[in-house]
This record gives C-alpha cells, sequence and structure tokens, in this order.
C-alpha cells in the first residue's frame, strides 16, 4: 500500500514537473503556438483539412475492399476447380453424389 502511494506521488511529481519544464521552456507565446498548429485559416480551416483527409481515406479503403473481394472470389473459384479436379480423379466419374454406400474415409 505505501509503495502504492509512493508511485503515485512520483508520478504526480514528474507531472508538475514536465508542466513547469514546459512553460519556462516554451519557444512562443500561446496565441503564436495557436496560430502555429492552426495555421491562417483557423480551426474551420482545419476541421475542412481533415474532413478531406477522412474522404481520401474512405475512398481508399473502399478501392482496397474491392480488391481484396475480387481477390478473394479468385481464391474461391480456384479452390472450388481444385476440389471439383480431386473428386474426380480416382472416384469413377462420381464427383460428391450420394452413391448409396459408406462415406469415403
Amino acid at each position: 500500500m505505501a509503495s502504492e502511494k509512493k508511485r503515485s506521488g512520483g508520478f504526480m511529481f514528474g507531472v508538475m514537473v514536465g508542466v513547469a519544464a514546459g512553460l519556462l521552456f516554451a519557444p512562443r507565446s500561446g496565441k503564436e503556438t495557436r496560430q502555429q498548429l492552426l495555421g491562417d485559416g483557423g480551426f474551420n480551416a482545419q476541421v475542412d483539412r481533415i474532413r478531406g483527409a477522412i474522404g481520401a481515406g474512405k475512398d481508399q479503403a473502399a478501392g482496397q475492399s474491392d480488391v481484396l473481394r475480387r481477390k478473394i472470389e479468385e481464391t474461391r473459384e480456384r479452390l472450388r476447380t481444385m476440389a471439383e479436379a480431386a473428386g474426380d480423379g480416382g472416384s469413377g466419374g462420381d464427383s460428391g453424389g450420394d452413391s448409396g454406400g459408406a462415406p469415403a474415409q
């Protein structure tokens, strides 16, 4: 229990030192920092830029999704063809129908 209090006290001390160091060594005023972060267009321009990036990401994801669907369908078809070929080889032409006998093992 004492170790837990010691650990959280050390954490709080570290937070306070970090905040103080940030305030002391900040190269710009708050207004200048906000201007740098938000740019010339302000907050709305940044929101528009982020929305544009999200839209582009959605378009790219949709394109990748289509490519993935095509690859999955090609793989399914290839596996289906291989399974049919394996079923035909040695079964006397019966490709999985119910012949009335015991299932193959």
